[in-house]
């Protein structure tokens, strides 16, 4: 009888520490120092941010973007009201021009772009960014992620490299500050470590626009090549 209780346990126990490992296979990441930026009238337009990736898991990251999009529930409801409320003054001939403001906001949701620099398994970095909206509270939320450009690596126990351009859509975990990761999953974020993340963002913008340039070059060598033959083969 002993026996037949064992089992199940020992099933169990191994199907909850192979959950565990799962789970923390993939790449944390958490937004910090959110700070208002405010306009000349001392309206809030934007907000500043840092940003810290994590990569707990044993795949090497080349390259990422994300887009994170944060629902305000609230927003999009008083928008939809006021849109009603609207209606139905118009069809009872009280105004005819728009009294309500919440939908003179940007947007009912937040949405951002991060695109992410290299990072190697167990490594963390940091970068700094902004978003345009007046809703900075948002950013402690929940987010929705959408992965997009992800090319991924790993290396076999026999040291071969495979590559991959997969979405890595469940590779990535957001850490909002309700959860104890927040705190104990990544290392203090050093003045050194964000200016060393500034100036790889620099250098990788540059990089994008040396290769942007590179590539209107050819083109319009391409479209002149073209042109000189076809006026060659006309005289």
């Amino acid at each position: 009888m002993r026996k037949k209780v064992m089992l199940p346990l020992l099933v169990l126990g191994a199907s909850l520490v192979a959950g565990s490992v799962r789970a923390e296979d993939n790449v944390l990441f958490k937004l910090q120092d959110i700070v208002p930026v405010k306009n000349a009238d001392g309206l809030v337009t934007s907000c500043d941010f840092g940003a810290t990736f994590y990569n707990r898991s044993n795949v090497e990251l080349a390259s990422a973007t994300l887009t994170l999009v944060w629902q305000d529930d609230v927003v999009a409801d008083a928008i939809d009201q006021e849109a009603r409320n609207e209606r139905e003054d118009r069809r009872l001939n009280k105004n005819t021009s728009s009294r309500y403001k919440t939908s003179s906001l940007s947007n009912k949701d937040v949405k951002l772009t991060l695109k992410l620099p290299p990072l190697k398994p167990h490594q963390q970095v940091s970068l700094k960014s902004k978003v345009a909206t007046e809703r900075c509270f948002l950013l402690l939320n929940d987010v929705d992620i959408r992965v997009s450009n992800c090319r991924t690596s790993t290396t076999s126990e026999n040291g071969n490299r495979n590559s991959s351009n997969s979405g890595c859509q469940d590779l990535f975990k957001f850490v909002t500050i309700n959860n104890p990761e927040y705190y104990s999953e990544f290392k203090e974020v050093s003045d050194a470590d964000l200016q060393s993340a500034e100036y790889s963002q620099l250098e990788q913008k540059k990089n994008d626009l040396q290769s942007l340039y590179n590539d209107t070059l050819n083109e319009i060598n391409r479209v002149t090549s073209n042109f000189n033959y076809v006026k060659e083969n006309l005289d």
